[in-house]
């Protein structure tokens, strides 16, 4: 019981982000049905590239769920080897996010909706990954 006490907090930051992982893992499971209910608003992004059709999202959605999870457990448990994973992540986010945006002619959204989008998605990303590397100590 002692080493379990002696364990670094995870702190409000990571758990927060962790949650926040769960539901994009969960959305992530469900991109087919999300696909399903609108295809012109669901269905998953990779690499700029949005999935149409429930085959693609039915395969691939769960892929990047499992992902997520990973992620997740790794942020909760404070492992280790969740570090590169957030490098790598950090990096596929905003790639993914300039992708699409460059990529589909989209009406554009309103500046407060790409503030709140870009301050989410990048401290989800980037921050997380700055805060670990910094924090790494507490990882095992």
């Amino acid at each position: 019981m002692a080493n379990e006490s002696a364990r670094p907090s995870r702190g409000v930051f990571l758990t927060v982000i962790t949650v926040l992982f769960l539901l994009l893992a969960l959305s992530d499971f469900t991109k087919a049905l999300q696909f399903v209910g609108n295809p012109a608003v669901g269905g998953l992004v990779i690499l700029g590239h949005k999935f149409h059709g429930v085959l693609h999202n039915l395969i691939l959605g769960p892929i990047f769920g499992i992902v997520l999870l990973a992620y997740a457990y790794g942020i909760w448990n404070l492992r280790a080897w969740v570090l590169p994973l957030s490098i790598v992540y950090a990096f596929y986010v905003p790639v993914n996010m300039v992708l699409f945006w460059s990529l589909h002619q989209l009406p554009p959204p309103t500046k407060g909706f790409i503030v709140m989008y870009l301050f989410l998605s990048l401290t989800g990303s980037v921050g997380t990954a700055i805060y670990l590397s910094y924090h790494r100590e507490r990882l095992s």
